[in-house]
């Protein structure tokens, strides 16, 4: 035995990893950044800004690192935009869906070369990878739209891409470049002064054709092995997107009475075949000096006030709110709303999202009826 001890071999030096240590450390730091974010910032506290579509405010900002300073959201980006009376954004596509309120005003918007109209009260709903552009019907009067997307879902599983195809009719390039035009003399992009070119996109046309041609898919596919469960999945998802809601009509929507408050839903999948996946979305009124129900669910949410003003209690904390404020409800928080008008009832708009629900925390957890 002795000998064989002898004989075997030294085991080897095992390193110490800190890895546990960290991982400790950036969540503590996370908690307390997030806590430091305010749940309301104002609509008028953020300036407009030119971009590719249209002018626009961003509220969460651009990127993570940008979103998680102004607002402690993960899973949507949320910005307004102003369309001039005869004017029109620019058009793109991208792999992710997107959800627009018309907050004012009357237009269309265009989805791979089909119209749909929409006013004020409606939501547009932009399925994925769908050539989009959106267009105001009126000669004297703004449309105001407030819109969220999943951004940071698509980021994560690498399906940011985007494609720029136009820029919006006052798109101003920036001072110092040199603007480049094709051989017809249209503008497609700038070169800056240190000879790096930024393009407008070329619509990738293979993957046009495919989401093109899924939706004319017809024929159904003979199951017979596991493999034709993929081939099957394209042809439903064909007949899916052919049968969607590309706007969802307000005035055309009941009002519900729910324990949590007089609500009607604008975008549930897939009670109503909106074409987005990945929001709900309500309306929701509070009456004169009432209160609404409370309670809690994983899926972060986020309420553009419509109407009114009043506060809202989130884990305890009060957070007052107004017109046009912009209100986030954490993961996980419970929450309940508040008119402090003793007169006039209050009104916001929900989006919720649903990615969460994927992830397998889906559902609400009630605790509070809303008064009768």
């Amino acid at each position: 035995m002795e000998r064989q001890l002898e004989r075997r071999k030294e085991p080897e030096p095992v390193e110490m990893s800190r890895q546990t240590e960290e991982q400790w450390a950036r969540r503590e730091e996370e908690k307390k950044r997030l806590a430091s974010l305010p749940h309301v910032i104002q609509h008028d506290d953020i300036p407009w800004v030119q971009m590719s579509q249209a002018f626009y405010k961003g509220f969460t900002g651009v990127g993570i690192k940008g979103r998680l300073t102004r607002l402690p959201l993960f899973s949507m980006t949320l910005s307004a935009q102003i369309l001039n009376p005869g004017s029109k954004s620019g058009k793109h596509r991208h792999f992710n869906e997107a959800i627009l309120y018309i907050v004012e005003g009357e237009g269309y918007s265009i989805h791979d070369d089909i119209k749909h109209t929409c006013e004020a009260g409606d939501i547009v709903c932009v399925p994925t990878y769908t050539i989009h552009q959106h267009f105001n019907a009126s000669s004297s009067k703004e449309v105001k739209v407030f819109f969220s997307t999943p951004s940071p879902v698509f980021e994560l599983a690498g399906l940011s891409y985007h494609e720029q195809i136009e820029m919006h009719p006052k798109y101003r390039i920036p001072e110092g470049v040199t603007p480049l035009q094709n051989d017809k003399g249209q503008f497609i992009g700038y070169r800056d002064k240190d000879g790096k070119e930024y393009r407008l996109a070329e619509v990738d046309t293979q993957s046009q054709s495919l989401f093109q041609g899924r939706r004319g898919v017809d024929a159904p596919v003979v199951i017979k092995n596991t493999y034709d469960h993929y081939l099957s999945e394209l042809v439903e998802e064909s007949r899916w997107h052919r049968s969607l809601l590309h706007v969802v009509k307000q005035k055309e929507r009941p009002w519900e009475d729910t324990r949590m408050g007089r609500m009607k839903y604008l975008a549930h999948w897939p009670t109503i075949p909106s074409g987005l996946r990945l929001f709900d979305s309500f309306i929701q009124e509070i009456p004169p000096g009432g209160r609404s129900g409370k309670h809690r669910h994983v899926s972060e949410e986020v309420h553009f006030i419509l109407e009114g003003k009043g506060y809202d209690i989130h884990d305890g904390a009060r957070w007052d709110w107004q017109k046009e404020s912009i209100v986030c409800i954490p993961v996980n928080t419970t929450h309940q709303h508040f008119n402090t008008d003793p007169n006039r009832p209050a009104r916001f708009l929900s989006f919720q999202s649903r990615f969460y629900h994927y992830l397998g925390h889906g559902g609400i957890e009630h605790m509070e009826d809303a008064p009768k």
